[in-house]
């Protein structure tokens, strides 16, 4: 995050950021407006139970003119009015407590799937332009704050009771440790608001309540408020820039712990362990600068700025209230009330500075959660889209022009048919367009014109869910689930049977791999032991065919494989192919000999079409493409025969 962020955001354009959290808020309303309704009744009733101590001292503890008896039942009168006050005032509060965490907790909830959802529906080149871990951090770290609401040490009033407003914020930094449901992003509205609110109002009763023991004692408290609140106010905007200042220099000291204990191998092999030593001591060593800086400002604010103005003002006022005693202007009850009620305001009013930055600070994150649910889906379906029937697999790119950059076309007036039933290679040098063409067909991007047609239906008319339903996809990494071998393959289909699930194993042949475990498909992927890639991919056919799909497609599927396993998975499609489309995009040439066509593709256009005996019989790309690859391949085989 960029410093100049945080002081980006005026107060207009706070409260119509606000304002679009707020449909997340509105199901739970009542319960909101409760809150604040409970806020407006619970602290005038801490406030009187304070104000009545002048009456004890006045009526009491300074009335010689009665009986101890007398003096005795007038203090557990006004006592006895003090706890009833004091108690019904922390009841409202407990109430209030759990109306927000649970307006809180549902609503931060509800943000997080519809976060969620829309992650899901946006284009993939959005989502591309960003590294995952940044969609992870918005949607977890960024809806948490960087606040702690907690209890304080409670300052004791009359009859022995903390003040009505027995909680502070303060600042800490993002952690796993902080409540994801509170207070957060959402946490402006249904927590944050109220807080403030209470703030507020309890200024407002102390300095009407000082009104009633001498005017001028009010006009002093707001006096005080307007300095306080903008020195200290000027002194977070510099905590808050320190503060992000030392999260971005802790994530960089744990990067570079991360990227130095996954790539320890190449740094032992390397001899570069003094080099990322320095590295990560100078991440360290800023990391622990900007925590250093941090954590002197927040002294310099707390202890020196905050705690001097505090100390002043409440020495001005004693000397004053002191005076006027002596003089007879005032009384003892008076003096007592005073302190016990300029020291309540005070908590409040390092709350209200602090409340301000809060919701400044989640602002940002705010905006950037905005960021993302702002993106518009662009190949969501469209109102009326028709179901996909039963398909035959036919398959056919009319004059599609595709691209990634303005710049640079991945397709280019592709034309192609394949026939239902076909087993297609599509093979050609990196960037020639193969996995494009493949994307298109899957809606996994929108041509910039032409039609992507399937049995006649254009992809860009239909259900897609009806589409995918009938493909089943092998990537060139199958990616592999916490959970069974039969739940990461159950996830192609999760509705099917047992029978369904024995019979996508048999196809994808993990029949020798599966007898090898104890628990057999049962096993989980962590007590399986080291999968190799071969097995991996082979979880990856079983998963594609327990969909039993009409189209199949082998995007890269044996690229990262040696030529044995290649070959025996290659054996395992083979079987599998009958009665459906098979589309296999490759780069190594072998792995499509044995298919019913071939496709070159070459700048985004299909240069050649044609079986592997035809291509290699001609003149063109494929034939120098196999030409290459078969003298790579007799180097390999020459390198290892003279090591052997």
């Amino acid at each position: 995050m960029h410093t100049e962020e945080v002081n980006q955001i005026g107060l207009r354009a706070s409260v119509k950021l606000l304002s679009r959290f707020w449909r997340f808020v509105r199901p739970y309303k009542g319960k909101f407006f409760l809150t604040l309704c409970l806020v407006l009744l619970a602290v005038p009733l801490g406030q009187f139970a304070l104000f009545l101590t002048r009456d004890i001292t006045n009526r009491a503890l300074t009335a010689t003119g009665l009986t101890p008896e007398e003096r005795w039942a007038t203090v557990l009168h006004i006592v006895g009015l003090q706890i009833a006050f004091y108690l019904a005032s922390a009841s409202l509060s407990t109430w209030r407590e759990v109306l927000e965490w649970y307006g809180g907790m549902r609503s931060t909830f509800d943000l997080r799937m519809v976060f969620y959802r829309h992650l899901h529906r946006l284009p993939l080149s959005f989502l591309n332009k960003r590294a995952p871990g940044e969609h992870l951090f918005r949607s977890t770290t960024d809806m948490v704050s960087m606040f702690l609401v907690k209890g304080r040490v409670a300052v004791p009033g009359a009859a022995g009771q903390a003040p009505p407003d027995s909680k502070e914020v303060a600042m800490t930094a993002y952690s796993n440790d902080v409540d994801p449901y509170d207070p957060g992003v959402m946490g402006m509205i249904v927590r944050t608001m109220p807080m403030l609110l209470e703030t507020v109002y309890g200024l407002a009763w102390g300095a009407a309540l000082l009104f009633l023991i001498d005017p001028i004692l009010s006009l002093c408290l707001i006096a005080y408020i307007i300095p306080f609140t903008y020195f200290s106010n000027r002194m977070y905007n510099r905590i808050r820039v320190s503060a992000f200042l030392y999260k971005a220099a802790t994530e960089n000291e744990i990067a570079v712990l991360r990227d130095t204990l996954a790539g320890m191998r190449t740094v032992k092999s390397f001899g570069r362990l003094r080099r990322q030593l320095g590295k990560y001591s100078h991440a360290a060593s800023e990391a622990k600068r900007r925590g250093i800086q941090q954590m002197a400002e927040m002294l310099l604010t707390q202890n020196v700025l905050q705690m001097g103005m505090k100390w002043t003002f409440s020495m001005g006022i004693y000397l004053y209230v002191t005076l006027r005693v002596m003089r007879g202007d005032a009384t003892i009850g008076d003096w007592v009330a005073t302190f016990l009620l300029i020291e309540a305001a005070q908590a409040p009013l390092e709350n209200f500075v602090q409340l301000l930055q809060l919701i400044r600070m989640q602002l940002v994150p705010a905006q950037r959660i905005l960021e993302t649910l702002d993106v518009q889906p662009t190949l969501q379906d469209k109102p009326g889209a028709a179901k996909l029937p039963a398909l035959s697999g036919s398959v056919e790119f009319r004059a599609v022009d595709f691209s990634y950059e303005p710049s640079r076309k991945a397709l280019d007036g592709l034309n192609l048919r394949i026939e239902a039933g076909e087993y297609v290679g599509i093979v050609g040098p990196s960037g020639a367009g193969k996995s494009s063409l493949l994307a298109l067909m899957l809606r996994l991007y929108a041509p910039d014109s032409g039609q992507v047609l399937v049995d006649g239906h254009d992809v860009g008319e239909i259900k897609l869910q009806t589409l995918l339903d009938q493909t089943g996809t092998v990537p060139q990494t199958t990616h592999l689930y916490s959970g069974t071998i039969a739940e990461n393959i159950l996830f192609g289909n999760p509705r099917a049977t047992w029978a369904e699930l024995e019979e996508a194993t048999r196809l994808a042949g993990m029949t020798e791999f599966l007898a090898r475990l104890p628990r057999g498909v049962d096993t989980e992927i962590g007590e399986a032991g080291s999968i190799s890639g071969g097995e991996r991919q082979r979880i990856g056919i079983a998963r594609a065919m327990i969909r039993d799909p009409k189209i199949l497609i082998l995007d890269e599927a044996t690229a990262s494989l040696d030529p044995v396993t290649e070959e025996a998975v290659l054996r395992s499609v083979d079987q599998l192919r009958r009665d459906r489309t098979v589309l296999a995009v490759a780069h190594r040439l072998k792995a499509v000999m044995q298919c019913n066509r071939i496709v070159v593709m070459e700048a985004g256009r299909a240069v050649q079409v044609g079986t592997h005996t035809e291509l290699v019989a001609q003149e063109g790309l494929y034939r120098t493409l196999w030409n290459e690859q078969m003298r790579d391949s007799a180097s390999t085989d020459e390198r290892v025969g003279g090591k052997a």
